[in-house]
């Protein structure tokens, strides 16, 4: 059966999400008092399911990780993720007294729908906002915010890499579970990733003030990491 994995950035998800739910698991005691779901047997499961995934379908290609290809997309995705913060931040400054500016900015750009996630690791949302960024940033908006004071080379950093990320949009919409997609290993693939980023955001919230544990259901630094 052909799956995805020829592209390492599935077999990277695959792998983050099976590091993820292992450690969802030596949480379970805690965490089934947040969902009534969430108990030992949930958390088995989960994990077997990973695992049986893995074996089916990446056995071979755990390599991957080691491949030039996947480190260009990591890097990528870093500096893109850098850029996003930095704008952000200086926006915010520059236009803090003009709230519907900002409110309209950041709608437009994909901001509100896809930075939350974006930050926490979840890299399909960081490929959805990029490609919403490229798409929607117009001139008048860019100088608009350039005269107020961010270097407008920020732009172009950012452009640059939703440019550069499109080399690898099989990989991501293979995870969005894009319906013309029939491969039974590409949608088992994009169910795990549906299933772990719903854990993640909810432990993510629980562990607010434990920083330890929220990093061990953060996808970025899970990824960071393997």
């Amino acid at each position: 059966m052909e799956t995805l994995t020829v592209c390492p950035t599935s077999t990277a998800t695959i792998l983050a999400c099976q590091k993820i739910a292992r450690t969802f698991k030596e949480n379970i005691f805690e965490l089934s008092s947040v969902r009534t779901e969430w108990d030992q047997e949930y958390a088995t499961s989960l994990n077997v399911w990973i695992d049986d995934t893995i074996e089916k379908h990446y056995a071979d290609s755990q390599d991957a990780l080691e491949d030039e290809r996947y480190r260009e997309w990591h890097e990528i995705m870093v500096a893109a993720l850098q850029h996003l913060k930095v704008l952000r931040a200086s926006v915010k400054i520059d236009f803090k007294k003009d709230k519907e500016f900002l409110k309209a900015f950041f709608e437009k750009t994909g901001y509100n729908a896809y930075f939350s996630d974006a930050k926490n690791g979840d890299h399909l949302s960081l490929f959805n906002f990029l490609k919403t960024f490229a798409a929607n940033l117009d001139e008048a908006t860019r100088q608009k915010i350039v005269e107020h004071g961010t270097v407008d080379s920020l732009f172009d950093k950012i452009l640059a890499c939703a440019n550069q990320i499109n080399e690898f949009r099989d990989c991501f919409v293979a995870l969005e579970g894009d319906a013309l997609l029939d491969n039974y290993g590409k949608q088992e693939v994009a169910s795990i990733y549906s299933t772990i980023q719903d854990i993640c955001r909810v432990a993510i919230a629980y562990y607010q003030f434990d920083p330890d544990k929220r990093c061990g259901f953060s996808y970025y630094k899970v990824l960071v990491n393997l």
